[in-house]
């Protein structure tokens, strides 16, 4: 059992927020190791003179910044996704791509979909996040395909390309912080 840092325990009330805190740690992997004092923390006054303490430990504040990245990512890849399955020859004019609508629809409306539904219920979820990485390999080599002089839609192309290489981007940061969060749950 690991013991909790409270300093001040002059009131009743700290001596129960060091306990609760206590057992927080002992249930979380992710609290253990930080003192609670030792948090970024702010004070706010209440009505009628009260005061109420507002803490989060470091821990867990550094990779919060990821499940909100990979929700908008999921996001994302539903919007790609809606327009891929249900409009694949605006994709393909908007792009000059000369394959099948239903190729289209799977090998692109249907994988975004996939990947953008699974990030939005469970935006932590590692295995959909490299996933998205590998779906972003194959987008970057039709695009690169695409880049060609032949192609009437080159710049539409080299556009889609660059914001690819982005989310990209996005996605490894991403998919590379949520492998290394440790879960609570299965």
């Amino acid at each position: 059992m690991s013991s909790v840092h409270t300093p001040h325990t002059d009131s009743p009330w700290r001596r129960r927020a060091g306990k609760a805190v206590g057992a927080l740690k002992d249930a979380r992997s992710w609290a253990a190791g930080e003192p609670w004092d030792a948090s970024p923390s702010t004070t706010l006054p209440l009505p009628g003179g009260g005061r109420m303490r507002l803490a989060t430990d470091r821990v867990r504040a550094k990779p919060a910044l990821s499940p909100q990245i990979s929700f908008m990512l999921g996001q994302n890849a539903i919007g790609l996704g809606v327009w891929g399955l249900f409009f694949p020859r605006g994709v393909q004019r908007f792009l000059g791509l000369n394959t099948s609508p239903q190729t289209t629809q799977i090998l692109f409306g249907a994988r975004e979909m996939a990947t953008g539904m699974s990030l939005f219920s469970d935006p932590t979820r590692a295995g959909v996040l490299w996933a998205r990485v590998a779906g972003d390999v194959f987008d970057i080599a039709v695009l690169s395909a695409l880049n060609r002089r032949s192609n009437p839609k080159r710049g539409n192309a080299r556009l889609a390309l660059g914001v690819v290489l982005a989310v990209t981007a996005l996605d490894v940061i991403t998919a590379a912080r949520m492998t290394n969060v440790k879960r609570n749950c299965a």
